[in-house]
């Protein structure tokens, strides 16, 4: 979960400056006039306020202090809880969040329904990973401000709790207070859905948006993306040509359509889709992969061959890119493997016999990759080496 927003909530509550009235005089010492204690505390707190504009924190708090003398808890109430809230909020800065609570606690105890108290309250929970009292706080919060749009914090706060229903029941109370905002709450809604794994609410949300002028490509993608996860590929990739044909661009477009287009057999779809996937979208080792597996599913071994050794980056430029390379690649064994089976269906099986070795060595699928060496070492006529995948692989399977 993001907490950034508290950070600009914080340093809010800090600047927001009261409208100071003008207060009686002490009871204790009636001879003080208080004209003159007001003006004292005006000047005081002002000077405090200019402080923590300037981050001058240290600076802040010493006014801050000063204030206490001129501010009087029953006289004064409203002004006395906000100091003892901006101090709180310094203390949460330097990380004194236990000390910060027992402040907070003071502010309330003067004034019961300072909601800004709750809300500082609620980010020193949350840093603490204590999500039911964060939500406890900012419930409060929203019940003085009103603030509706507070309840997609609360959405998740819960979703970090791991409380999905509650996550959404406070998801669909942001929704219904967004006012003017409601449509673009609503799709967020079907987003957080979707997230949440509610695959066929979110296909229900997004359903409602798919011929509007601004979401249609954006409800189609994530229709497809959700039925995806369903597993219902066919289905999926209808969606995904819908987002296609409402002039959708997203960025995992063409590799997921190649997905559920492999995941049905349909090779040649999904081997267009994978060649766009290469060559505008950042899956680049994914795609290239998926695209060799449906090249050798059409027995297109040469294609499927080239796209491996690309992917694996053996090839006769091997040297020049590794001299060039940022990081080290992880590249799939399985690349490996179904490179040789490539290479053995064209009869290049001196270059079989090395891949099936690179993937012994790397200890992939022991007992299928000795037997498959097995095959070619036979068309190889080398019945001895033959004879030792074959024991390999019986023993890979004990």
């Amino acid at each position: 979960m993001k907490h950034s927003f508290f950070k600009r909530i914080l340093t809010a509550v800090l600047a927001v400056a009261l409208l100071l009235a003008a207060a009686p005089a002490l009871a204790e010492n009636p001879a003080v006039d208080a004209a003159v204690q007001q003006q004292k505390l005006d000047a005081i707190y002002t000077l405090a306020l200019n402080a923590i504009n300037k981050e001058d924190y240290a600076t802040a708090r010493k006014y801050l202090n000063i204030s206490f003398v001129y501010c009087d808890r029953e006289t004064n109430p409203v002004m006395y809880a906000d100091l003892l809230l901006k101090q709180a909020c310094l203390d949460v800065i330097e990380g004194e969040n236990d000390l910060a609570l027992l402040g907070l606690d003071a502010a309330l105890a003067v004034q019961p329904d300072l909601a800004d108290a709750y809300l500082v309250r609620t980010q020193i929970y949350t840093a603490q990973g204590d999500f039911t009292r964060a939500v406890e706080n900012l419930e409060k919060y929203v019940e003085l401000t009103q603030d509706t749009a507070m309840y997609e914090t609360i959405a998740q706060l819960h979703d970090a709790n791991g409380d999905a229903e509650a996550a959404q029941a406070a998801y669909d109370k942001f929704v219904a207070g967004a006012g003017a905002d409601s449509q673009e709450a609503g799709f967020q809604s079907g987003l957080y859905r979707m997230e949440n794994g509610r695959y066929e609410e979110a296909i229900e949300t997004f359903t409602a948006y798919t011929e509007d002028e601004v979401y249609a490509a954006g409800a189609w993608y994530n229709i497809g993306i959700s039925r995806m996860n369903l597993g219902q590929y066919e289905e999926a990739v209808a969606a995904f040509n819908d987002c296609e044909a409402k002039g959708g661009s997203f960025s995992g477009l063409y590799y997921n359509r190649g997905i559920c287009s492999l995941m049905i057999s349909q090779w040649e779809s999904a081997a267009a889709d994978f060649e766009k996937s290469v060559a505008t979208e950042p899956f680049v080792d994914d795609a290239r992969y998926n695209l060799a597996i449906c090249q050798m599913q059409t027995g297109a071994y040469e294609q499927a061959v080239a796209s491996f050794t690309t992917l694996i980056g053996d090839g006769e430029d091997a040297a020049e890119k590794a001299e060039t390379a940022e990081t080290e690649r992880q590249v799939n064994d399985a690349a490996y493997y179904f490179r040789a089976v490539c290479n053995a269906a064209l009869g290049n099986l001196e270059a079989a016999i090395q891949d099936y070795t690179t993937c012994i060595d790397h200890g992939y699928e022991l007992a299928q990759t000795y037997y498959q060496r097995a095959q070619v070492y036979a068309a190889m006529g080398d019945t001895e080496k033959q004879t030792s995948d074959l024991e390999n692989s019986l023993k890979a399977t004990d």
